[in-house]
């Protein structure tokens, strides 16, 4: 089958690989029929991810048709249609019991986090979705049934970066009314964006330098800030009087700006401050609010602005989102016809198009999101 394998920075080719097969009864084969490259992606294509390894098949967001099950399947048999989420829980243990999907106790021998397709060693080393055929561990958990009247387009983003953007929301704690700044306005801020306003957020601040993204934002209704134009903490603090907003960071730590961290020693981080998005937040966050940071933290750095969370009293969550807590009621709002989630599409690709369309992704040039059909 053709793949699409990580061979080391800024190197991803399209590979034959041998079929996957069923390891465990537990197991299910999954054909493929849609995929896609996510932001995340690009932190591996860029090398700066501990524990990415030659050779690992991409990809963490996916879906397509039940080829094969394994003998104690039972929750899903071959035809099925299915979304499946990018972390892989068991179901059994006691993370999984009490919903931390995230951090299953099973699913990743090698390491303390939950296991996650297509991510590293330090995440289980699973082979990914960007390719023909996947195997799907612990079938009876993951997996989510498509409804008919949702196409592939609309159900592909339940795999990660819509509950992505719900758990930013959520975890930042937005509340009808807020007034709430999205730090990034890439597929996960363009999610919180829409997240917000489905909480019931009074005003959404998109923030980015993007002029493709930001107008993605802004016909969901957010307030657009370019920061290379004006200063987003200051426009903040004047739009909400002085009271400062909710925040989400959609961006992590290959973030750009104005205020580079000379602390950051990493080769990888020379034309990026890690600490510059985590930085406005604390000057733009409304005193004694929570941070929601689904954006993605791995490097370790010199300095955190812990004054400023402490002294503004702010409360930080984050992490990776668990799926499953909120993937079948998004997939109600898309099914309803509530949310449309396809406006993020820039590209549709074959997947001999996809290690260009990693570099085309890297440059931006206008794309924000892009698919491969199989």
């Amino acid at each position: 089958m053709k793949a699409v394998v990580y061979h080391g920075a800024y190197d991803v080719e399209v590979d034959d690989k041998p079929l996957p097969r069923i390891e465990h009864p537990e197991d299910a084969i999954l054909r493929v029929t849609t995929s896609a490259i996510c932001g995340s992606d690009l932190h591996l294509y860029h090398g700066s991810v501990p524990g990415m390894e030659p050779g690992q098949t991409l990809g963490h967001e996916f879906m397509g048709i039940i080829e094969d099950v394994g003998p104690e399947v039972h929750e899903v048999k071959k035809g099925d249609r299915v979304v499946v989420p990018f972390n892989i829980s068991c179901g059994k243990c006691w993370f999984c019991r009490h919903q931390k999907w995230s951090q299953c106790d099973r699913s990743n021998p090698k390491g303390e986090a939950g296991g996650a397709f297509g991510y590293t060693q330090l995440l289980g080393g699973y082979d990914g979705g960007q390719a023909e055929f996947v195997r799907v561990p612990y079938a009876n958990t993951g997996p989510l049934i498509v409804p008919d009247s949702v196409s592939d387009e609309q159900a592909i983003f339940l795999a990660d970066i819509f509950p992505t953007g719900y758990f930013g929301a959520d975890i930042a704690g937005v509340q009808p009314g807020d007034d709430v700044a999205v730090f990034g306005a890439g597929p996960v801020g363009f999610f919180a964006v829409m997240s917000s306003f489905l909480r019931g957020a009074a005003r959404v601040f998109s923030i980015d330098h993007e002029p493709a993204r930001l107008e993605k934002t802004k016909k969901l209704g957010a307030e657009a800030i370019n920061f290379n134009e004006q200063d987003p903490v200051q426009f903040i603090k004047d739009a909400t009087k002085g009271r400062g907003a909710i925040c989400i960071d959609a961006v992590g730590y290959e973030a750009v700006g104005h205020h580079k961290a000379p602390q950051v020693k990493h080769p990888a981080y020379e034309n990026e401050d890690p600490l510059q998005v985590i930085n406005w937040i604390c000057q733009a966050a409304r005193k004694f609010s929570n941070v929601g940071i689904p954006g993605v933290y791995i490097g370790a750095y010199d300095q955190f602005p812990l004054g400023q969370i402490f002294h503004k009293e702010l409360q930080l969550r984050m992490g990776q989102c668990p799926v499953k807590n909120y993937n079948e009621q998004l997939m109600h709002l898309i099914e309803v016809g509530r949310v449309d989630p396809t406006p993020i599409i820039s590209n549709t690709v074959h997947i001999e198009e996809v290690p260009e369309s990693y570099r085309e992704f890297d440059r931006k040039n206008g794309v924000t999101k892009v698919l491969v059909k199989f």
